[in-house]
């Protein structure tokens, strides 16, 4: 991939770690001016020094107020958005012997409302040009539960199901919804996921998927292909029948 791309402006939360980060490098050598928010502003200094067409607004992204704020930032120090990649997400083995609810919580709060706070911050400016993209960071995790997986796993199903809510609703509005839902992607995210990891991929190769699928169109950008082709197929199976194959397949050794 070494065209241009047609977007201008690109925010991004989550941006100094796994996914998100190699996204905005990528963003930025193909021409696109991003904006990059995580909380932790020396991280964002040390990426924004990778590329000068990265521009830093650090956040939490559970404030929904400093969101708004970031938003109002970047279209009046760098214009209008036209692409927002909700990234930042944490996992949290999930314990039934022993929840940690606080661990849980957090998980909602950054997996959901993070993005909905990211959402909610950009699309007024977008709905007022009639343009714009929303590319919500979902999971191929989120199409069925996993074992010690199941604050993640259902934080990445409300985003499915919100992306394609959302597509129903802004299409109408001049504004495109994507749904990105990766495999196993070789982060500190799910470093302590301790079961079988299918089809692991680096960092660098899921951002290339994801800018290649979004600039080509389309609802889902969902990869690898045979995970994605499980995952919706098990889906459909009798429930007795795709538990025992879920239970066999993420077993541990």
């Amino acid at each position: 991939m070494s065209k241009k791309l047609d977007w201008k402006i690109c925010w991004i939360t989550g941006a100094t770690g796994g996914i998100g980060r190699e996204i905005a490098l990528l963003l930025a050598k193909r021409g696109v001016k991003v904006a990059a928010t995580a909380r932790s502003k020396d991280q964002l200094a040390d990426l924004a020094k990778q590329n000068s067409a990265i521009s830093a607004f650090p956040a939490d992204v559970t404030d929904a107020k400093a969101l708004g704020g970031v938003a109002q930032q970047i279209e009046k120090q760098l214009g209008p958005i036209d692409l927002v990649i909700p990234s930042a997400g944490v996992y949290a083995p999930f314990n039934v012997a022993e929840l940690d609810l606080k661990s849980i919580h957090r998980t909602n709060a950054v997996n959901i409302d993070g993005v909905v706070n990211t959402i909610a911050a950009a699309l007024p400016f977008m709905l007022a040009r009639h343009k714009g993209q929303i590319a919500i960071m979902g999971s191929l995790f989120g199409y069925t539960g996993l074992p010690e997986s199941g604050s993640y796993g259902a934080s990445k199903a409300y985003m499915i199901n919100l992306a394609e809510g959302l597509e129903l609703d802004l299409a109408p509005k001049g504004i495109a919804v994507s749904l990105i839902n990766p495999g196993f992607v070789n982060t500190a995210l799910n470093a302590d996921y301790d079961r079988p990891k299918y089809f692991i991929m680096k960092p660098t190769k899921a951002a290339r998927r994801i800018v290649e699928g979004l600039d080509k169109g389309g609802f889902e950008v969902a990869f690898p292909g045979r995970v994605a082709i499980f995952f919706k197929t098990i889906r459909v199976l009798p429930k007795r029948l795709m538990f025992w194959i879920l239970r066999t397949a993420f077993a541990r050794d």
